[in-house]
């Protein structure tokens, strides 16, 4: 059970960083908790961009970030 709980957390937080890594995704054992967690992260950093934005009344953090609205 520690294993699959490192191997989400480490999973979480490469994909809140836009990471991957292939070598403990495709492990027999505990590969799909990475990929679990990996999606979590993902998700997880969606929503706080949704969040930036939301906050900076902004369509897109990266479109003309200096035009004045």
């Amino acid at each position: 059970m520690d294993d699959a709980l490192v191997a989400y957390n480490a999973g979480r937080v490469d994909g809140a960083a836009g990471l991957r890594d292939p070598q403990i995704a495709d492990d027999p054992e505990v590969g799909p908790d990475y990929r679990i967690g990996l999606l979590d992260g993902r998700i997880a950093a969606f929503h706080l961009r949704k969040e930036l934005r939301d906050l900076l009344g902004a369509d897109s953090l990266f479109d003309h970030p200096d035009d004045p609205r």
